[in-house]
């Protein structure tokens, strides 16, 4: 099983996983969504950062998630 397999097996059947991703997703359109706001303001770069920070903690629950079934199906 591929990575790309992996993530679609647990997106289907790991609630937990799912809401992770989507999260992140969601998190992704937002920073994208702030970053295109001309004139950029500091409190804007600040909340940038935090949901970027955010959007980071998701990817790495997703990622341990990801190694932990790739490392049991070898």
């Amino acid at each position: 099983m591929n990575r790309e397999e992996v993530i679609k097996k647990l997106y289907e059947e790991d609630p937990k996983f799912k809401e992770w991703k989507d999260r992140h997703d969601e998190l992704d359109k937002d920073i994208a969504k702030l970053e295109r706001h001309r004139p950029m303001t500091h409190d804007l770069e600040l909340e940038i950062e935090k949901l970027k920070k955010e959007k980071l903690y998701y990817k790495d629950l997703m990622e341990k998630r990801i190694q932990e079934v790739m490392k049991d199906k070898k």
